[in-house]
């Protein structure tokens, strides 16, 4: 297949491209740059997926960093406009030429805050600033659609691999600077990045897959749990536990990705029989420290 790929330059675009390449699909890239082999994506016009038998919409504003109002609006709009100008691209082509398939990121942050409720994708959306972006995000992917194009929105979870998040993290570890965050008791669902690139790729090949995805492992875990994994890993202490007032304090309202509780489990993966190559956190950790 050929498959256009947005943010194929990022953290997880670059694990979907390796493998997809390693399947023998041929990879499109855009970019919001000039840069050479690249098509450009742009958030002001249409994108040219002519040619392309599948589509994998990646691309948006990074959610780290202080959420200040024009944070805020680069967040959501990166995302709403982005996905509407990929959809309006697909429209452009004539029918029989259109992308078969879009596979489009979307986040478990459509949930908002559950507490120790498991949630599935049968479950209902949130609040909070994320569950809207999330639901705006998803609404603009799902109108292809209307188009003839089978949507799946991957509902990713926090990220294990070599870079993303984890580059913050890792480091902090190795310096024996870990510790839980807040109380430790909150839920945190993970996907290591290969198994998400994976992911990706059986969406794009399995027909029968379409709608809302949760790319999370089978067994969500406590933010305790996840620190003695990476603890292990790296093989130092984490004694240095961070409250919470510290975290809502410093990081304002981006606290809630380290303090919200989101125990979300891949109901439609495991109907689908998919096999996870780290389907345990601590799988996951040792093949990202």
């Amino acid at each position: 297949m050929i498959v256009g790929i947005t943010g194929g330059t990022g953290f997880i675009g670059g694990a979907v491209t390796r493998e997809l390449e390693t399947q023998g699909d041929r990879i499109v890239l855009f970019s919001r740059s000039d840069r050479p082999g690249c098509r450009k994506f742009s958030e002001a016009s249409p994108l040219d997926v002519s040619g392309c038998g599948g589509l994998v919409h990646l691309a948006g504003e990074s959610i780290l960093g202080v959420w200040t109002r024009e944070k805020r609006r680069r967040i959501l709009e990166s995302r709403v406009e982005g996905t509407r100008r990929l959809v309006e691209g697909i429209a452009a082509i004539p029918e029989t030429l259109r992308p078969r398939v879009l596979v489009s990121a979307s986040a478990i942050g459509f949930y908002g805050e559950t507490g120790d409720r498991v949630v599935d994708e049968d479950s209902p959306a949130g609040s909070g600033f994320l569950s809207e972006v999330t639901q705006a995000w998803e609404a603009e992917a799902m109108k292809a659609t209307l188009l003839g194009v089978r949507v799946v929105c991957l509902r990713i979870g926090f990220v294990l691999g070599r870079g993303g998040a984890m580059k913050l993290v890792a480091p902090i570890f190795r310096a024996g600077l870990g510790g839980r965050l807040g109380s430790g008791r909150q839920w945190m669902s993970c996907i290591g990045v290969d198994d998400l690139a994976l992911m990706v790729a059986e969406s794009l090949r399995n027909e029968s897959i379409s709608g809302a995805l949760n790319a999370v492992m089978p067994s969500p875990v406590t933010n305790a749990e996840f620190t003695r994994a990476v603890a292990h890993g790296v093989r130092r202490p984490a004694i240095f536990p961070v409250p919470a007032w510290v975290l809502r304090l410093t990081l304002g309202d981006l606290s809630h990705l380290l303090l919200d509780s989101q125990r979300v489990i891949p109901k439609r993966l495991e109907e689908h029989g998919f096999r996870y190559r780290y389907p345990t956190l601590e799988a996951a950790v040792d093949h990202s420290v």
